[in-house]
């Protein structure tokens, strides 16, 4: 029986992205078994996230307690099918920290030496919290969604504003757009925003994004920043709401690092898809808020763990 989004609307999310979407495609013949979103990969890149040093007591939290250097593998994709134009659509970054001390939040990896962070390129969710979320997913995959965008003409705003053109998955911001913890009594957003711009026309090639990032990482070493704003006040399951930086400045902690590197080597791309990410693969100091985010614990894990057993591949973390 479906869940109501009234009354239970994670696990309304769980049954629609994994069991009707992600277990449908297999049923179809999907082979090997993707995720339900995000599916169309652009490239993995690895790297190293360098926290930097000198930084004030306040933002010597968690992850960024420290100067030191996080082995790191990226993952660049659009949530898109295949056959659909790369154009107009948005952008996903997982990023997977290695060599992290501390135990994490999602069992059964808590001792895993890895933690997840997770990224779009655009600093608001089209949806306010997981019943809205849900909500909206039943109205989708039932035929209605457009009657429920004329209900929400905000939620219709930002799908707007989501589908941005993109010359180069290196030259683009992206937004953690829910909030994580940061220490006592406080939450952050983070920003990873590249250190040189690339601009450009966007391309109609299906394959244009995938073929920019192999291009440029074989030729030169691509840096992002990455800022997090901090605040006590702002909300953290209002995910339509902007932090503004007025409200919150971006203060720059780390820079992620990718070196010079063929993306196309063989295993590589294969590597990267057989990773898990998760916001709640995280520390204690980093703990995920909102509704939003608790439904990702669920939905993002069941996905995996599907994704896995299908195509073989062990649940565990990697270890190195």
């Amino acid at each position: 029986m479906a869940a109501e989004c009234d009354a239970d609307p994670i696990e309304g999310l769980r049954q629609m992205f994994v069991d009707e979407v992600q277990r449908g495609r297999l049923a179809r013949g999907q082979c090997p078994a993707r995720r339900p979103v995000f599916l169309r990969l652009h490239g993995v890149a690895h790297g190293r996230l360098e926290v930097r040093d000198g930084l004030p007591d306040a933002l010597r939290v968690g992850l960024f307690a420290e100067a030191r250097s996080f082995p790191a593998w990226v993952r660049f994709s659009s949530d898109i099918p295949d056959q659909a134009s790369e154009r107009r659509s948005t952008v996903g970054l997982g990023i997977k920290l290695f060599e992290v001390p501390g135990r994490k939040l999602l069992p059964p990896d808590e001792d895993a030496p890895t933690a997840d962070l997770i990224l779009q390129n655009h600093d608001v969710f089209f949806v306010d919290d997981a019943k809205d979320m849900c909500a909206f997913t039943r109205a989708s995959l039932s035929g209605k969604g457009e009657a429920w965008l004329d209900d929400h003409p905000v939620t219709r705003q930002i799908l707007a504003d989501m589908e941005k053109d993109v010359a180069s998955v290196l030259g683009i911001d992206f937004h953690s757009v829910i909030a994580l913890g940061f220490g006592e009594g406080q939450a952050c957003k983070l920003t990873l925003q590249p250190a040189v711009p690339i601009t450009g026309p966007a391309s109609d090639d299906p394959d244009a994004l995938a073929t920019d990032l192999s291009d440029r990482l074989c030729k030169d070493e691509v840096r992002f920043r990455l800022l997090v704003q901090v605040s006590a006040t702002l909300p953290t399951d209002r995910l339509t709401v902007r932090w503004t930086n007025a409200e919150a400045p971006r203060q720059h902690v780390a820079t992620l690092i990718l070196p010079r590197q063929d993306v196309t080597a063989r295993g590589q791309a294969t590597y990267g898809e057989n990773l898990a990410f998760n916001p709640w693969h995280i520390t204690a100091p980093h703990e995920p808020q909102g509704s939003i985010a608790a439904a990702r614990r669920v939905v993002y894990q069941a996905s995996a763990d599907v994704r896995r057993d299908a195509n073989g591949v062990p649940r565990a973390e990697p270890a190195q």
